[in-house]
């Protein structure tokens, strides 16, 4: 016996009331293949799980949008995963789109700093290309589901509107595979920060393209995107700071290929870089910026205390022990 988790956890609230399926009488194509791969009907008892457990800990609301995504993502892997294509392909793609919606759910009730976050979810794979395949589009976006207040609800509001707006544009013909998730590195009382991270991949070309993007946004006195004055005083040497540090780093990864110290300060000062972790300010440079795409995203931590001379008075920085 296995949870029934593909087509019950979406419509069952609880744990108690989630419901098991003998594997002799499945009838759909999609519960055959969760009861025909062992690790398959693993990967369904877990996210019956974790869905659960989320559901128990949300509002109403915060209830009703989680389901609403489980509910498109059941659509969505029925969609893309079951076109033509032999039972191996079936049960890869399951395996993939069970595996990430496992690590979805690991964040759809999780409290960080006042916040308990949950998490709203688009998915479509219901367009297809001229060969006849799907676009794969999934927009993810963290939501704070208590303690609610005008100014959080706006940014619940923001961050929704920044994930659809980023999965609507992209490739030339306008299709493509398209993904925007977010993961929320801090959260206090006037302060969150995430890094968002957007993907996409034009059908036909060699490979697919993306990048990271820090998403910090203060809370009070009213909500708006962190700017750099907010952060440093900027009468001191930030900048050469920043520079210095991620130039290390990266020079560092380069092994001996040349790293242009003026590309480094563009990217190193660049605020849409930024995140603001427990640690540190998190500084994360995608290829190309400074150095070849087959170098990778670089990531530069520099702790608080390092940066304490450089910080305005106020910053919003975590609160430090």
């Amino acid at each position: 016996m296995i949870k029934r988790a593909l087509v019950m956890a979406c419509l069952i609230p609880t744990i108690a009331s989630a419901a098991s399926f003998d594997c002799d009488k499945a009838h759909s194509p999609l519960e055959k293949a969760v009861c025909a791969d062992p690790a398959l009907s693993n990967l369904d008892s877990s996210i019956a799980t974790s869905y659960n457990a989320a559901m128990q800990r949300l509002s109403s609301k915060g209830q009703t949008i989680l389901r609403d995504g489980q509910r498109q993502w059941l659509h969505f892997i029925r969609d893309l995963c079951f076109t033509p294509q032999d039972a191996s392909e079936v049960g890869l793609c399951l395996t993939r789109h069970y595996t990430d919606r496992l690590k979805d759910l690991s964040t759809a009730a999780v409290t960080i700093g006042p916040y308990l976050f949950s998490r709203s979810d688009y998915f479509s794979a219901t367009t297809l290309d001229k060969a006849g395949q799907p676009y794969e589009i999934h927009a993810g976006a963290p939501r704070i589901d208590t303690p609610l207040s005008p100014t959080i609800a706006l940014w619940n509001t923001t961050m929704a509107k920044q994930a659809m707006d980023a999965v609507g544009s992209g490739c030339d013909s306008g299709h493509g595979d398209q993904y925007f998730g977010v993961e929320v590195t801090s959260a206090f009382a006037n302060v969150i920060s995430a890094r968002a991270t957007d993907w996409e991949y034009c059908h036909g070309t060699p490979h697919g393209h993306g990048g990271n993007t820090g998403v910090t946004y203060l809370i009070q006195p009213h909500l708006h995107a962190l700017e750099a004055a907010d952060l440093f005083d900027i009468g001191t040497a930030w900048k050469d700071f920043l520079t210095s540090r991620s130039y290390e780093v990266i020079e560092k990864k380069a092994k001996g290929t040349p790293v242009k110290r003026d590309r480094v300060e563009r990217a190193a000062i660049n605020i849409r870089g930024w995140t603001l972790t427990q640690d540190g300010l998190l500084i994360t440079i995608d290829p190309y910026a400074v150095l070849a795409y087959a170098f990778g995203t670089t990531e530069v931590i520099i702790p608080w205390r390092d940066l304490k001379p450089f910080l305005a008075p106020n910053a919003p920085i975590p609160p430090q022990t």
